[in-house]
């Protein structure tokens, strides 16, 4: 069992940066193409020089972030469900879940399934030790695969009018933002009670081996007391 912290804070800074840079978007892209308008000649301005680089800026950052969640993030994966097989039995090995999570599509879906079996595995592992003080909050976890599921199938439909296509966009916009808040939600709470499990996993092989250590000087001690005698 290794320590899985750093890796775990490495892709929650990276899903709290994705989290910002759409808000950001969110919020600011409409204010932006009002301010700086563009034009129908395709004559480049000092507004839409902006408005480029005000998308180029936000695409990259966007793009940046997402290629360096996806690293820390299937590292943790990987490393967490690893953990957990040493301690238990999981429904999934650590490659079969991280290459079901990068499915694309149907990957969240099925990370659902995932995240949910080493929940389960996490809190019964607490249980048995007795270090379990709060129990995972499960209806942040549906809520996100719903709110997921809803901007999945946003995507497939279609609007002829403006008015539809714009309340698509912002009912993605929102299912979006409320998908990865309870996301991080959730991923807080387990990569705390994953740190508090570790710690107690390594205070406990430690406290294995200090009493190996003495029972084998005690061994020893007897020995040569025994040699003594004779």
């Amino acid at each position: 069992m290794q320590d899985n912290t750093k890796r775990g804070e490495r892709a929650l800074f990276w899903m709290k940066a994705i989290f910002v840079i759409f808000i950001l978007y969110f919020f600011w892209s409409s204010p932006i193409n009002a301010i700086f308008p563009g034009t129908n000649d395709n004559t480049v301005t000092a507004s839409v020089l902006v408005r480029i680089a005000f998308g180029a800026l936000v695409s990259l950052g966007m793009l940046f972030s997402l290629i360096a969640f996806l690293v820390s993030f299937l590292s943790w994966l990987h490393r967490a469900i690893a953990n957990l097989r040493v301690i238990s039995v999981t429904d999934f090995s650590p490659m079969g879940a991280v290459l079901l999570t990068c499915i694309p599509l149907v990957g969240f879906v099925l990370h659902f399934w995932i995240f949910n079996d080493m929940v389960a595995r996490q809190q019964d592992c607490m249980h048995e030790r007795g270090i379990l003080k709060d129990r995972f909050p499960k209806k942040f976890l549906i809520g996100w695969v719903l709110a997921s599921v809803g901007c999945l199938a946003l995507m497939f439909i279609g609007f002829s009018s403006p008015t539809g296509q714009e309340i698509r966009g912002l009912t993605e916009n929102i299912l979006t933002v409320v998908s990865v808040g309870l996301y991080i939600k959730c991923f807080m709470f387990y990569i705390a009670q994953e740190r508090e499990l570790y710690n107690v996993h390594t205070e406990t092989l430690f406290r294995k081996r200090v009493d190996e250590i003495i029972r084998e000087r005690e061994i020893e001690r007897a020995a040569d007391q025994l040699r003594d005698k004779q």
